[in-house]
């Protein structure tokens, strides 16, 4: 399925804001994008799926919104 990926922050500097991506899971998507852009294969980020941030393996629906957002810091 066709997933509308946003990244922000550091991680725009490798993948571009905006672009779009096939997968069946966020397991699967951390996969590919390891693969698409292999300095985030060693990056910690956070993944949200229509703006709920998700640490476990999710399923994903087509049309779905996947953001990549690095660690967060500050205070």
């Amino acid at each position: 399925m066709e997933l509308k990926v946003i990244a922000f922050g550091k991680i725009t500097e490798i993948t571009g804001k905006e672009f779009s991506v096939t997968a069946s899971d966020t397991d699967i998507l951390k996969e590919q994008l390891a693969v698409r852009f292999p300095q985030l294969a060693d990056m910690k980020f956070a993944v949200a799926v229509n703006k709920k941030v998700t640490e476990e393996n999710r399923i994903l629906s087509n049309n779905d919104t996947v953001a990549l957002m690095p660690p967060y810091s500050g205070g």
